[in-house]
């Protein structure tokens, strides 16, 4: 069978020349007219939708940092509050699907907001393999100066909306309850 060119993630030899393995640049254009209705990234919604979410994570970890906490710290650190608000103190795996994010993630900043005197992670008296979070003192001494930060970020972040954040938030709230729907959440 002939090989019908290099594969992906080949190798260079010493001499950095490229070996039979090695990829090599494109010699067929992509026409993104006859494969795509996008005249350029922005008229994507993934794409805005995309740019849109990392600014915000990128600005709330910029107001977040002086306070010793990244993004990720802080919804965790949060949503541990509020699920014990509603439901008693969630065990990790409650908190991973919560805040959509990978287990092995959670596990991880968990460990780090344990270190911070933030979390305690406590046997759960009906399932011997699951932890319980519960947030310390401390903790909620840290989600309070957080969420006037956090509220102001939102006001200039979001600012731009004006008066379409009614409409904005339905939107993007049928789109949420759409992929809750549809994962199963």
């Amino acid at each position: 069978m002939a090989k019908s060119g290099p594969s992906i993630g080949a190798e260079a030899d010493a001499a950095g020349n490229l070996t039979d393995d090695s990829p090599i640049p494109a010699t067929l254009p992509v026409d993104w007219d006859s494969v795509s209705r996008f005249k350029q990234p922005e008229d994507s919604l993934g794409y805005l939708l995309w740019q849109t979410a990392h600014g915000w994570m990128r600005r709330l970890n910029s107001e977040l940092v002086a306070m010793g906490l990244t993004h990720l710290q802080m919804i965790a650190l949060g949503s541990t509050a509020w699920l014990t608000r509603i439901s008693g103190p969630p065990s990790q795996a409650r908190l991973a699907k919560f805040c959509a994010m990978d287990p092995m993630l959670i596990s991880k900043v968990v460990r780090t907001l344990e270190k911070k005197q933030a979390i305690v992670r406590t046997p759960d008296p009906h399932d011997t393999r699951s932890r319980l979070l519960s947030v310390t003192d401390e903790g909620n001494r840290v989600i309070l100066r957080c969420i006037p930060v956090i509220e102001r970020a939102y006001e200039n972040f979001f600012s731009p909306v004006g008066d379409n954040e009614p409409q904005f938030h339905d939107t993007l709230l049928r789109l949420f309850r759409s992929i809750q729907a549809t994962e199963g959440e």
